[in-house]
């Protein structure tokens, strides 16, 4: 166990056939091709020579996919996370020196640490098993970031697209202002090439969806280019990529003040990949009935990244398009995504003297035609129409994407989800249930005046607590008499909250108010017993099903009917036992009562079945000196 802990791909190699390895090297060769000519669109969005994409498309994938638990994975650079590596290149100086007017060499390096930084942090995440904390993370708020950075990439693209010159301006508004003055100085050869690119995209894409119809695009338009020397008409070229092998790269000298300025965008890179990642892992698996483990996923995102800071390559997580295509192309285990990342070698070796004369704006194109598929509109339209808090989750992310470095609108959005999350969990649900509540059948058919059933679902804090003795202080036209607190969608409670709920418990038994507590779940009965309040409650006031709790009401309701100082009982109880002779009242309630107090009162007790036994039967013994406690029979 331990063994396949820390190399879960030892099952898949264990039981691994000649039938997986064909379908896995299909796979592989479907979607290596797509994935070379992303990786160096990506590495254009981040600022980059294209050649450091490339890199990021071969060890850090094997890394990912060996360690990771999605066995369809297939990690690599990703545009959102381009966008953030951009932002910060753009936004942060080390040594009052902004990272993107440093040397390529210095530059390079910088980003060779965030990626180090990024893996360390996801790995950290994934050996303190976090992997489930981004489910805190608003559906709304990805939505919106995705929808940002798609603009993002579009506007960043236009100035390559149309082939202007000059310093491209930073800022969503600033470039589409800037694109729009610089429509006279269009260079219509970067147009055309650009426009022909997508157009090619679209084209071969239709032929078949396992087509590489990006690559086959470029190759085309690269052709084009060689043939009417397209860099002698203003078209710049990608250039020679000074390595085929990725070479071994090391981040800046370990400096204080160089960790502090890169740790912030590196842990935005992390969390946007964290949630990237396990959303597609999930997913995924959702699709192939796989079991998938968000924290093993993390400690593979963390290899991938520290691989790509030690290998020139930019830092990534997973990508849904290149794991959908392991998918449709017949990819059977993790293996797929291993031989796709070691294919990107000979790939690469075979592209190296094409790639020196592909034009920038040919990547442009293919980056705006990713950033128009990223708009999900269903997507939008669903998080438009749901409540009120999504539409303004989305609004505010979105806006903060466009307006703010992309870091900061991460984090933005982050804090959004976890302020969602608090106030969601300070105001619990709970809810009277009323006559006709599905819930409510399960007891006996009349249930006497004067029960009132609530129900708390989810965390039970003091905060539901509090929500609680609300909703039972205030005004009703039917006095409550008994109180059936359901507590079986209560899926966690803590030390505040078995606290809270002992006091509120103690207070009714000061107005006189007995209170039965229907508990089904497992855990939340450890942590009560735990606390000392199902021993002070005694057994008759504890009740395992909804059904069993509302017999216990109303079986102490039917038994009395007291008026001033006498008390007699008023028919057979729900296990239709005899009316018996009217008995005395009940001695006056001590100061605090209690459970004792009330089981004098009551006498309820239910047979191996669940039906209420007769009085007589629950009788306490004469001289007994301790007193009488409802207890539930049991065989």
């Amino acid at each position: 166990m331990r063994a396949a802990r820390l190399f879960p791909f030892l099952e898949t190699i264990r039981n691994y056939s000649a039938q997986d390895f064909k379908a896995d090297m299909t796979a592989a060769l479907t979607v290596t091709p797509m994935a070379v000519p992303q990786a160096m669109a990506y590495a254009i969005i981040a600022g980059v020579h294209p050649q450091y994409g490339i890199y990021a498309c071969m060890l850090p994938v094997v890394l990912a996919a060996l360690w990771g638990s999605s066995r369809f994975m297939a990690a690599g650079p990703t545009n959102a996370i381009s966008m953030i590596i951009f932002s910060t290149l753009a936004t942060i100086s080390v040594g009052g020196e902004l990272i993107s007017t440093m040397p390529e060499e210095s530059r390079m390096s910088y980003i060779f640490g965030m990626a180090l930084l990024c893996g360390l942090i996801q790995l950290g995440m994934g050996l303190a098993r976090l992997g489930d904390l981004v489910n805190f993370i608003s559906h709304s708020v990805m939505v919106a970031f995705s929808t940002g950075a798609a603009l993002l990439i579009a506007a960043g693209q236009l100035y390559m697209a149309m082939g202007l010159t000059g310093p491209k301006p930073s800022g969503f508004f600033n470039q589409m202002f800037g694109a729009l003055h610089g429509l006279p100085f269009i260079n219509y050869w970067s147009l055309g090439i650009a426009v022909g690119t997508i157009v090619l995209t679209v084209f071969f894409k239709r032929l078949s969806p396992r087509f590489p119809a990006s690559l086959a695009a470029l190759g085309v338009i690269t052709l084009f280019a060689a043939l009417f020397s397209v860099d002698e008409r203003g078209v710049p070229l990608v250039g020679a990529i000074p390595s085929v092998v990725p070479p071994f790269s090391l981040p800046p000298s370990f400096d204080l003040d160089a960790v502090r300025d890169l740790f912030m965008p590196a842990l935005a890179i992390a969390l946007l990949g964290t949630v990237e990642s396990l959303a597609i892992g999930k997913q995924l698996a959702n699709i192939k009935g796989d079991v998938f483990d968000g924290s093993q996923e993390l400690i593979g995102q963390g290899l991938g990244n520290i691989a790509a800071g030690l290998t020139s390559g930019i830092p990534g997580c997973g990508s849904f398009t290149r794991s959908a295509l392991v998918v449709t192309s017949g990819g059977r285990t993790r293996m797929g995504t291993v031989f796709s990342g070691i294919l990107a070698l000979p790939l690469l070796f075979v592209l190296a003297p094409l790639i020196s004369w592909l034009p920038l704006p040919a990547l442009s194109g293919i980056l705006l035609l990713i950033s128009f598929k990223m708009i999900d509109i269903d997507a939008i339209r669903l998080c438009v129409v749901a409540t009120s808090v999504d539409r303004a989750v989305l609004l505010i992310t979105f806006l903060s994407t466009l307006l703010f470095d992309l870091e900061k609108a991460i984090f933005i959005g982050v804090l959004l989800s976890l302020t969602l999350f608090i106030y969601k969990t300070a105001h619990p649900r709970v809810n009277r249930l009323h006559k006709g509540d599905p819930l409510l059948r399960e007891g006996p058919a009349e249930l006497p005046q004067g029960i009132t059933v609530y129900m708390i679902e989810g965390t039970l804090f003091f905060g539901a607590i509090h929500e609680l003795e609300r909703l039972l202080y205030a005004e009703d036209s039917e006095p409550t008499r008994l109180v059936v607190l359901h507590l079986s969608r209560v899926f966690w409670i803590d030390a505040s909250g078995a606290h809270a709920l002992s006091q509120f418990i103690e207070r009714c038994y000061a107005r006189s108010l007995p209170v039965i507590l229907v508990v089904g779940s497992p855990s939340v009965r450890t942590i009560l017993r735990r606390t000392g309040l199902l021993d002070y409650l005694s057994n008759g006031f504890v009740a395992d099903t909804t059904g069993e709790g509302l017999r216990l009401a109303a079986a102490m309701l039917n038994r009395f009917a007291c008026s001033d100082a006498q008390c007699a009982t008023v028919g057979a109880d729900a296990a239709g036992a005899q009316p018996t002779q009217p008995v005395q009242a009940t001695p006056s309630a001590p100061a605090s009562p209690g459970p004792d107090y009330m089981a004098q009162s009551a006498r309820v007790a239910l047979d191996p079945q669940g039906n209420v036994l007769p009085a007589e039967q629950t009788a306490p013994a004469e001289n007994s000196a301790e007193p009488p406690r409802v207890t539930k029979e049991r065989p």
